[in-house]
C-alpha cells in the first residue's frame, strides 16, 4: 500500500511540475507579442495596421530577439526533460530525490528565463541555471539506462 501511495506522490510531483513548465512556456511564447507591442516593433504589414505603426522593421528589436531566444531555449530543453523525467518517475526513485530534482529543475528553468529574457543578468547566472537543468536531465537519463537495462 505504501508503494502505491509513493508512486501516486511521484506522479503528482511530475504532473504539477509539468503543468508549471507548460504554463511558463505559454507565458514566454506570448511574451514575444507583448514585447513587440511595447517596443512598437513590427515586421508584418498586417501587424502594423493593428498596432497603428507606420515603420516596418526588417530586423528584430533586441528585446524581442531576447524573448524569442528564451522561448527557443525552452523548446529545446523542457520537452525532452518532460519525456525523460516521466520515464524516470516510473523507475520508483526515492521520494525525496524525486521532489528535489523535479522542483529544482522547474525552479532553475523559471530563473533561467527571468535572467535571460526579462531581467538580463551577466553570465554566469544564466549558464548556471542552464547547466543545472542539463545535469538533472542527464542524471535521469543515466538512471533510466541503469533501471531499464535489466529488462533486456
Amino acid at each position: 500500500m505504501e508503494e502505491i501511495l509513493e508512486q501516486a506522490q511521484r506522479n503528482s510531483v511530475y504532473a504539477y511540475n509539468a503543468g508549471l513548465l507548460a504554463i511558463k512556456m505559454f507565458i514566454v511564447a506570448f511574451s514575444t507579442g507583448f514585447v513587440r507591442e511595447k517596443e512598437k516593433v513590427v515586421i508584418n504589414p498586417e501587424d502594423a495596421k493593428i498596432l497603428k505603426v507606420t515603420d516596418l522593421s526588417n530586423e528584430e528589436h533586441p528585446a524581442v530577439a531576447r524573448v524569442k531566444r528564451a522561448h527557443l531555449n525552452d523548446l529545446e530543453n523542457i520537452p525532452i526533460f518532460l519525456i525523460i523525467s516521466l520515464m524516470w518517475v516510473n523507475t520508483a526513485p526515492d521520494i525525496v530525490e524525486c521532489h528535489v530534482l523535479m522542483w529544482l529543475y522547474t525552479f532553475v528553468r523559471y530563473v533561467h528565463t527571468a535572467v535571460y529574457a526579462y531581467y538580463p543578468v551577466p553570465q554566469p547566472a544564466r549558464g548556471i541555471c542552464f547547466i543545472t537543468g542539463v545535469l538533472i536531465t542527464l542524471y535521469m537519463i543515466i538512471r533510466n539506462f541503469i533501471y531499464y537495462a535489466d529488462f533486456f
